[in-house]
C-alpha cells in the first residue's frame, strides 16, 4: 500500500467524522483541541471506521472462467469504537491486530507485512492489506478517523460497575462493565453476537452510543447485482446510583424486505459483587486490550528474509500510487497472476479513496458516482504497470509491485 500522505485527506477526514461519529459532543480543553495529533500521544482514542473485505481470488477465478467482471465485497461500518495507543502501537479491538504508527503517521503491522497506510494530522487514516480467508486471497481496506479521548470527555467513577440488563420484549440478557469511562458488554444467552463487541465511550453525562452496518455487494457482469445492508444502532444512558437503559434499533435495506425492526429496549441496574461468576462478566477495556495484545503477539510472525525489500518498503512519489500484492500457491504462473490482481485491487482502492476525497464536498451523491466509476472499469483497464515481480521457490509465494501514474 502506498502512503497516501500527499493526497486530499482534509476533506475525507471531515466527511468520515460527520458520517461515522457517535451522537453527543466531545468536550475538549482549548489546549487539547489545538494540539497536533501527530506524533500520537499514549492514551485512548475514538476509532470510527469502515472496513471492506474484497474477495480478490473469487473475482479473479470468475473472470477467468466466465469471461466477465465480478465484484464481491463486504463492508463493515463501525461507530463508537474506542482503541488504545501505547508504545507506538494502536490495538484494533475488532480485528485483534496491532497497528504500528510512526511519529510521521506511517502505518505498518508486524503481524501482517502486507498492511500499509498512513494517519494524517487531522485524524483521518487509511490502511490496506491482504490475508488468506477460507482458502482464498482477500483484500482488506480500512479508513476512518482517530480522535483523542482525554479524561475530560469520559464519564467519571460514579458510573463504574457491572450492570445486568434484560430486553423487555425478548427476555435477552446482557452484562456490561463500566470502568474508566468505557463500556464493554456481552450477552448471557450464549448466542453468537454476530460481531466482536468492542469498548465504547461513556460521556460525562452518562450517555453512550455505538453501531454497526454491514453492506454486501455482489455483482456478476452487467445484469446480476445484489447490494443490501443490515445493521443496528444503540443509544443508552447510565444514571448515577446504578440504573441503566439502552435502545437497540435494527434495520435492513436492499433485500426486498426493507425496514426497521421493533426496537429492543434493555433496562437494568448495577449488580452486587459475586452475583454472577467472574467468567460471565465482560473484561473491562484495559483488560480487553491486554489480553487482545497478548493473543496478537503470540501468533507466528512472518519471516522478513522471505520478502523482497521493495515489497516491505514501496516507493513514495508525488503523482503516483504504488501497491504490492502477494499470493502463496504451488503453481508459479497462477501465483504471479493472483499477486498482480491483488496489487491492482489495492491500487483501485487507493484511487477510490483519493477520488472520494476530492469530490466529497461537490455533491452528496459523489460516493455513488465514484463507486460506479471504480466498478465499471475492470482492473485490467487501470493503466498500472508492474515494476517488480518475484517468486520465492521455498515458500511458493509470488510478490508483485505495481505503479499507477496519476499525472
Amino acid at each position: 500500500m502506498v502512503y497516501l500522505k500527499q493526497y486530499g485527506w482534509a476533506v475525507l477526514g471531515t466527511a468520515l467524522i460527520l458520517s461515522c461519529a457517535s451522537t453527543g459532543p466531545l468536550k475538549e480543553t482549548v489546549a487539547e483541541k489545538d494540539a497536533p495529533l501527530l506524533p500520537l500521544r499514549e492514551g485512548w482514542y475514538r476509532y470510527d471506521f469502515e472496513r471492506t473485505f474484497k474477495s480478490i481470488e473469487n473475482e479473479y477465478n470468475f473472470s477467468l472462467s466466465a469471461g466477465m467482471k465480478m465484484v464481491q465485497e463486504l463492508t463493515y461500518r463501525y461507530t463508537g469504537v474506542t482503541a488504545r495507543y501505547e508504545r507506538g502501537v494502536l490495538f484494533d479491538p475488532v480485528m485483534g491486530i496491532e497497528l504500528e504508527i510512526a511519529d510521521d503517521g506511517v502505518i505498518t503491522c508486524a503481524g501482517n507485512l502486507s498492511i500499509r497506510g498512513a494517519l494524517e494530522a487531522n485524524g483521518a487514516f487509511f490502511w490496506g492489506g491482504l490475508r488468506e480467508e477460507q482458502g482464498g486471497l482477500t483484500g482488506l481496506y480500512t479508513r476512518g478517523t482517530l480522535t483523542l479521548l482525554p479524561k475530560g470527555v469520559r464519564g467519571g467513577p460514579e458510573f463504574d460497575g457491572v450492570y445486568h440488563m434484560t430486553d423487555s420484549g425478548t427476555g435477552r440478557e446482557q452484562l456490561a462493565q463500566v470502568s474508566e469511562g468505557f463500556y464493554t458488554w456481552r450477552y448471557l444467552d450464549g448466542e453468537a453476537a454476530g460481531f466482536t463487541p468492542w469498548p465504547t465511550l461513556i460521556r460525562p453525562d452518562g450517555s453512550f452510543g455505538f453501531g454497526l452496518e454491514i453492506t454486501t455487494v455482489l455483482e456478476m457482469g452487467e445484469f446480476s447485482q445484489a447490494n443490501y445492508s443490515t445493521g443496528f444502532t444503540v443509544e443508552g444512558t447510565i444514571r448515577p446510583g446504578g440504573a441503566i437503559v439502552l435502545e437497540e434499533i435494527s434495520r435492513t435495506v436492499g433485500t426486498g424486505a426493507d425496514g426497521t425492526a421493533v426496537p429492543q429496549v434493555y433496562a437494568g441496574t448495577m449488580i452486587r459483587a459475586g452475583e454472577y461468576p467472574n467468567e460471565a462478566i465482560p473484561q473491562n477495556s484495559e483488560s480487553l486490550v491486554l489480553s487482545g495484545r497478548a493473543l496478537a503477539r503470540a501468533a507466528p510472525r512472518p519471516d522478513l528474509s522471505k520478502y523482497p525489500p521493495w515489497y516491505l518498503k514501496p516507493p513514495v512519489k508525488a503523482g503516483r500510487l504504488y501497491a504490492g500484492g502477494e499470493k502463496t500457491f504451488h503453481h508459479r504462473e497462477t501465483a504471479m497472476a493472483m499477486a498482480e490482481a491483488a496489487a491492482a485491487a489495492n491500487i483501485a482502492e487507493q484511487l477510490r479513496v483519493r477520488i472520494e476525497a476530492l469530490n466529497q464536498e461537490q455533491s452528496l451523491g459523489a460516493k455513488s458516482r465514484v463507486e460506479s466509476l471504480i466498478k465499471t472499469e475492470s482492473l485490467e483497464k487501470l493503466p498500472y504497470r508492474v515494476l517488480e515481480q518475484r517468486y520465492h521457490d521455498e515458500t511458493n509465494t509470488a510478490f508483485v509491485l505495481a505503479e499507477l501514474v496519476l499525472e
